[in-house]
């Protein structure tokens, strides 16, 4: 098992849709290729000659900060429990940070199922929203000027959640364990946040990408990622 970062211009297009049209109902091969377009690169987790998973990653600059943006993610189910993409992901936003490491950083997600959120207390100490700690002023309008700026009238600043007319794209029943998992604090309070997710509503996240700010495990692989960039200059 390996892991790549490919920019978008170069990644199989039709594989990364055909992987997420398996796990995903209401997939749509326009609006999905119309995401990818708007990202810089893609993480790949491969096994042999198969993409066994992927996310999409754009970093941009947001008034004085600087955010790295992860947008669809899949890892096939017969490789959950393998850290190779998050461990890769956490070198990608080191060496992200490396590049400037003086500006804050923010990882900025949309969450539609609680594998994704969960990401968030298993790797980081403060993030929102959260059941454990309030956010400060600054988290807040930090996150709401994202959204807004983001996704227009389609994000709703009192719920936090971008709100969709109709169903989009939501795991499919079968691959959902969130159910089994409501008795974690933070998988209940992620199905109270987003009630609706089944229905492909996400939740907007923000957290700050810093090592004060980051467990063990992520901190050290982040760490990793500055140490490569710095290496190479």
């Amino acid at each position: 098992m390996r892991s790549e970062v490919v920019p978008v211009a170069n990644v199989d297009r039709e594989r990364l849709f055909a992987l997420y049209e398996l796990y995903y109902e209401g997939a749509d091969r326009s609006r999905f290729f119309e995401d990818l377009d708007e990202k810089d690169c893609v993480i790949l987790l491969i096994d042999g000659d198969e993409i066994a998973g992927f996310s999409t990653q754009k970093v941009f600059t947001f008034d004085r900060v600087r955010v790295l943006f992860s947008g669809d993610t899949i890892i096939d189910p017969r490789h959950w429990g393998t850290q190779e993409l998050v461990r890769a992901w956490c070198r990608f936003a080191g060496r992200t940070k490396a590049e400037a490491p003086d500006a804050p950083l923010y990882w900025f997600l949309i969450s539609k199922g609680h594998r994704t959120y969960m990401y968030l207390p298993l790797f980081f100490n403060r993030f929102l929203p959260s059941c454990d700690h309030a956010p400060t002023a600054f988290e807040c309008d930090l996150m709401h000027r994202l959204g807004s700026a983001r996704y227009g009238d389609r994000y709703n600043a009192a719920s936090g959640l971008i709100d969709e007319d109709a169903p989009l794209d939501r795991l499919r029943p079968e691959i959902d364990s969130a159910p089994d998992r409501a008795r974690n604090r933070h998988v209940s309070f992620f199905l109270e946040k987003n009630p609706r997710y089944a229905d492909g509503v996400e939740l907007l996240c923000l957290t700050e990408i810093s090592a004060e700010n980051m467990r063990s495990f992520a901190r050290r692989e982040m760490e990793r990622g500055m140490a490569e960039l710095l290496c190479v200059r």
